[in-house]
């Protein structure tokens, strides 16, 4: 693989705004009512990539049907962003109280993992790049974020919760870091149009 097909920026974002340090509490939870955490683990990042496929696939002609402008949703998705790195960093503790493995697999998929900001992010980086480019790392990305849910599902009784929590908060800065850059250039669009 060379570096034009493998972009490990565009990996890297994705992985922060999966942020799946804030999937850890609803697994904990899952584990504390005697589920299946691998199996809940592992189905989770199956549906929320096929999600993201679907909206890979199926985003350019959202575009079109609704008359929407690149630099508008760039914006819209960077505002959505923003306030997800916002609360990351804040972290809000939730219950996550799920009492089937359906329920926790179904809020892990979406919209913890393949939720707004990841939508509006995959969305827009397929202006920038071919589908099977955004496909392949997109694919990479959620790799990742299996290889640590199904680690965090073998090893979770030993390890610190205090750490999980720093990890999320260091990703949440990054995540506010690429909204306010997605809402800066969709700015600089929208006036470069108009003038």
């Amino acid at each position: 693989m060379t570096n034009d097909i493998i972009l490990l920026d565009f990996i890297f974002q994705l992985f922060v705004l999966l942020n799946p340090a804030s999937s850890f509490p609803a697994l904990v939870a899952a584990a504390r009512k005697n589920q299946n955490i691998k199996f809940i683990a592992v189905s989770a990042t199956v549906i929320a990539f096929l999600l993201a496929v679907v909206i890979i696939f199926a985003g350019p002609s959202l575009f079109s049907i609704y008359g929407i402008s690149l630099d508008s949703f760039r914006i819209a998705g960077g505002l959505i962003l923003l306030l997800l790195g916002i609360e990351t960093v804040r972290e809000q503790e939730d219950s996550n109280e799920h009492t089937q493995p359906e329920g926790t697999i179904s809020i892990i998929a979406s919209p913890l993992l393949t939720g707004p900001a990841v939508i509006s992010f995959l969305t827009l980086k397929i202006y920038e790049y071919n589908q099977f480019i955004v496909l392949l790392n997109s694919f990479v990305a959620f790799a990742l974020v299996g290889l640590i849910f199904f680690l965090f599902s073998v090893y979770f009784s030993k390890i610190n919760t205090k750490l999980i929590s720093l990890f999320s908060r260091i990703l949440g800065l990054f995540l506010t870091a690429v909204a306010v850059e997605m809402i800066a250039k969709g700015i600089f669009g929208l006036i470069h149009s108009i003038s």
